[in-house]
């Protein structure tokens, strides 16, 4: 699920001083008690000219978020250990640029970013990680200093609504298991190269799931259609990636393991984990399916 674009509008942004705007009005205070005790019209001109600058730098400081739009998108999964990424689009739909903007999450890290006129910024909130699992998404505050510093301006909290998934950490080496064929071939070979690791034999019709990396694109091009290359031993190559119903974290690591190598190597894989059956196939998407399935493996929420 994804929150619709949030626009920030008045009801939305607040205005303060900061302590240098507060250390400037007293100034300006100061140099008007001169003014009205000398009876100096220069102290009057530099005073009202001081105060003439404070509000426009307040309207400027307002109108830098107003208007911002903020979308949310899908949060950057990775393996535990290393950080997530929480992920919003800011949108300038205004005339003018938008400079000095700080995102900020929740007890996370700040990100500045300056916008120019209807210009899209994906802004992306690293957020770190120990364990596999699910990490709640946070809320978000864009704030902003601009132009002069003397006001700090601000919006409410932003929900984002998609959490971010956490991979188990893969272990640093896992035999694949026995392909489909069973021959020893299939248990020796962790990692297969780029081009599938055997001889090469033919081109056959591409089959939904297969690797991206075995296109022919030279015949695509030559408008064959989508072939793919086959190899000696490797071409009905497909392995299952199993774990029972009380499966460990060390099992879960040789697992994910097992998923990258067999992505690498160009195996078709599935994966089998308790009752959990999700079909052999290949690619990205069959990768993060089997990844995803690992991470939530136990809790209630998944």
């Amino acid at each position: 699920m994804t929150l619709p674009a949030q626009t920030l509008g008045r009801r939305s942004v607040y205005l303060l001083p900061t302590r240098e705007g507060l250390w400037f009005a007293g100034t300006v205070f100061v140099l008007l008690l001169a003014a009205v005790n000398y009876g100096n019209g220069l102290a009057y001109a530099v005073t009202f000219l001081l105060a003439a600058l404070a509000t426009v730098s307040a309207l400027a400081s307002q109108r830098n978020l107003m208007g911002l739009v903020v979308h949310e998108g899908l949060p950057r999964p990775d393996f535990a250990g290393r950080p997530v990424a929480f992920r919003v689009v800011l949108h300038n739909t205004g005339a003018t640029a938008r400079l000095g903007l700080s995102v900020t999450a929740t007890h996370g890290p700040t990100i500045r970013v300056d916008l120019a006129p209807g210009e899209q910024r994906r802004v992306e909130i690293p957020w770190p990680t120990v364990r596999r699992g699910i990490v709640p998404a946070p809320s978000l505050r864009i704030s902003s200093h601009y132009p002069l510093g003397l006001l700090r301006v601000w919006s409410r909290r932003i929900p984002l609504a998609n959490p971010a998934i956490v991979y188990p950490r893969p272990a640093p080496f896992a035999p694949l298991p026995a392909g489909r064929s069973g021959r020893r071939a299939d248990r020796d070979v962790a990692v297969a190269g780029a081009d599938g690791g055997g001889d090469f034999a033919d081109l056959a019709p591409f089959r939904v799931g297969e690797s991206p990396r075995h296109i022919h694109w030279k015949a695509a091009a030559a408008g064959k259609g989508l072939l793919v290359k086959r190899f000696a031993g490797l071409s009905d190559r497909e392995v299952w990636i199993t774990g029972g119903d009380g499966v460990s974290e060390d099992d879960l690591q040789r697992m994910a393991r097992q998923t990258l190598d067999a992505e690498k190597g160009g195996y078709r894989y599935g994966l089998a984990l308790g009752p959990l059956r999700i079909p052999a196939g290949a690619g990205p998407a069959q990768r993060e399916r089997v990844l995803t399935a690992l991470a939530l493996h136990g809790h209630a929420a998944s």
